[in-house]
């Protein structure tokens, strides 16, 4: 028997399940009063046997099974096969009902052979892969604040150039100025890091 699992991350696993279990379900009667263009290809409504409940379903088709269950935050797809054609089309055709029914905020379907699923100690969830961070992202945001201390001390110094104290609030100004520049830096790398990470 041949499987393969897909992991979709979703902050309504319920829904999408219970959605894909009452299409299947209502395919096979729909089958009965009259063929539709969408209908599932080679089945009669008797080959069609769906299950489901809020957290967990179950679709059999003559190709293989499809066995899904509602985690907090994904949606888990597990189908099994007794050969590669029929395991190929049991990923495409619910890869393509889960495209249909996310398409204001598509889901993405990935799926992976048990063997190639990394597992994590009871307790520790999975860390999502790092990506490194983008040097042109680091030297655009740079640039911003290398631009506004330059303004900044343009603006200042023509406006101050003439008055008697002008050293003092210079000084004064180029201080608070590239303090500026600098937490807006920080928080602008932390916030790009949070996003990659």
């Amino acid at each position: 028997m041949l499987t393969a699992e897909a992991r979709i991350p979703t902050d309504r696993p319920s829904r999408y399940l219970v959605q894909l279990c009452k299409h299947f379900a209502n395919k096979g009667r729909h089958l009965t009063h009259r063929p539709r263009p969408h209908a599932l290809p080679e089945l009669r409504p008797d080959q069609i046997q769906v299950e489901w409940t809020d957290s967990e379903g179950t679709l059999r088709l003559p190709w293989g099974q499809c066995t899904l269950q509602a985690l907090p935050g994904t949606l888990r797809m597990h189908v099994e096969a007794d050969d590669q054609e029929n395991l190929d089309r049991l990923q495409d055709l619910v890869s393509a009902h889960v495209g249909r029914f996310s398409r204001r905020d598509p889901l993405r379907v990935e799926w992976r052979s048990p063997g190639a699923k990394v597992d994590t100690p009871p307790g520790e969830a999975a860390a999502p892969p790092r990506q490194p961070t983008d040097s042109r992202t680091r030297f655009i945001i740079i640039g911003v604040a290398v631009v506004a201390v330059a303004l900044h001390l343009t603006l200042g110094g023509t406006v101050l150039a003439h008055t008697p104290w002008t050293g003092w609030v210079v000084g004064f100004l180029v201080t608070v100025v590239a303090a500026k520049a600098a937490l807006v830096g920080v928080l602008a790398l932390r916030r790009h890091s949070g996003r990659i990470g």
